[in-house]
């Protein structure tokens, strides 16, 4: 079943879309968990932060219009949230370390651990990014929108997100250099 399960009639009677909210977290939630933990959401809290991005996008559901994708709508309440989960963390006084991974049974001890260094690497060097260039950074580099696609989920206009992605790239790749490059 598809996410957007309109009928033609209800099409051109100018009815809202049916939308299959299963099909949308099944499409999505593997991507939504990723943008948030990009975004720097905790990975203690990323679960309910999931869940949050999924509870909102369900009640907010029968309103959606069309005038986005759907990736995009969802990307939005992600971006959201995990601002909010940031926010919370920063109030309660700084970050706690990331717990380790649950190990990938696929993969060697030495595999994972080289990767989540790598991740761990990632994070770090995200952090290093204030929080409007992070948003933009994540959804272009990591995500693969768009900037008019960005535009809309950060609800700025495309100049503005083209300025924030370049100070982010340099800012990056300034980060990478100050740790001796990325080996």
């Amino acid at each position: 079943m598809t996410v957007l399960a309109a009928t033609l009639t209800d099409q051109t009677r100018g009815a809202l879309p049916v939308l299959d909210f299963d099909a949308l977290y099944h499409a999505h939630v593997a991507t939504t968990w990723r943008v948030l933990q990009r975004l720097g959401v905790p990975e203690r809290h990323l679960e309910d932060a999931t869940q949050d991005t999924f509870i909102i996008a369900h009640r907010q559901l029968p309103t959606f219009r069309g005038g986005s994708t759907l990736k995009t709508w969802l990307h939005g309440i992600a971006v959201r949230v995990a601002k909010d989960y940031r926010r919370r963390e920063t109030r309660k006084g700084g970050w706690e370390p990331l717990s380790p991974g649950l190990e990938d049974g696929g993969r060697s001890p030495h595999d994972a651990a080289e990767g989540r260094q790598a991740l761990d690497l990632v994070l770090e060097l995200l952090d290093g990014l204030d929080e409007a260039q992070r948003t933009v950074f994540v959804l272009v580099e990591f995500e693969g929108l768009t900037a008019p696609e960005v535009a809309e989920v950060t609800e700025s206009n495309v100049n503005t997100v083209s300025t924030r992605l370049r100070a982010a790239r340099q800012k990056f790749n300034a980060l990478v250099e100050a740790k001796g490059g990325i080996r």
